[in-house]
């Protein structure tokens, strides 16, 4: 099951309207999704108007879309009554730089607006092999690339994210990864009650260390890796939460 089939089977399922993605680039996985509104950021977009127009004739609400071309981080920073406006977020895709700082900042500020019923999903959280984890502070310059494995395919470690959710956040947080499309990061809130998203300084620090091998020995405790047949279980739970009328 890849990102958008499991993202477009919960809106199938569900009453939810809200999408929120960080880091759509080429469109290719914000454009086919099936819901009334969603929001688009992007630092550097490269959407051919051929896709746009092909996707606007296949799903026409796409013609509601709202892109913002600038960094997550500025994104959340500035736009703060455009989220407001927006309403709660059902959906959160997040595919932006894929580095432990900036996908956890992503996971902390889509947080505040999540539907407290909703999901975050975030993508790249197994990569396939060492060189696609990759730790680096942007993407991979180009002796950072010649590192042995390397395949172009760039995972990072956006999941050592999922590893300080889990240390720091699990009485708030329902928080695993679906062995499926790069891993698949699944986030939901399983608390009401207020939570402090500032981030541990001495906690990051300590899971920054930490090194792709280690993930991969010790993935069902440190990452909570599931099969891929549980995407079917989270949708189910999803949409008994908040069923389609």
């Amino acid at each position: 099951m890849t990102r958008i089939e499991l993202i477009n089977q919960i809106f199938d399922q569900t009453d939810f309207t809200n999408y929120l993605e960080i880091g759509t680039e080429k469109g290719f996985s914000l454009l086919p999704i099936k819901c009334k509104n969603k929001i688009s950021v992007d630092p550097f977009y490269k959407i051919k108007l051929r896709t746009k127009l092909k996707w606007l004739i296949k799903i026409p609400a796409n013609f509601n879309n709202k892109y913002f071309e600038e960094t997550s981080d500025d994104f959340f920073d500035k736009r703060k009554k455009v989220l407001q406006d927006f309403g709660s977020i059902d959906i959160a895709f997040l595919d932006g730089l894929h580095t432990f700082e900036a996908s956890l900042n992503d996971v902390l500020n889509s947080l505040k607006y999540l539907n407290p019923k909703g999901i975050i999903i975030m993508h790249d959280c197994f990569p396939p092999h060492k060189a696609a984890g990759l730790p680096t502070r942007d993407f991979p310059r180009d002796d950072e690339q010649q590192v042995e494995g390397w395949t172009g395919e760039w995972c990072g470690d956006v999941w050592k994210t999922i590893v300080y959710l889990r240390t720091n956040l699990s009485e708030h947080l329902d928080v695993c990864v679906i062995n499926t499309d790069y891993g698949l990061g699944i986030i939901r809130i399983k608390s009401k009650n207020d939570t402090d998203l500032s981030i541990d300084k001495k906690s990051f620090d300590e899971i920054d260390k930490m090194d792709y091998d280690a993930m991969i020995q010790n993935g069902a405790s440190m990452i909570d890796l599931k099969n891929v047949d549980y995407a079917k279980k989270i949708i189910e739970e999803v949409a008994a939460n908040f069923p389609k009328v």
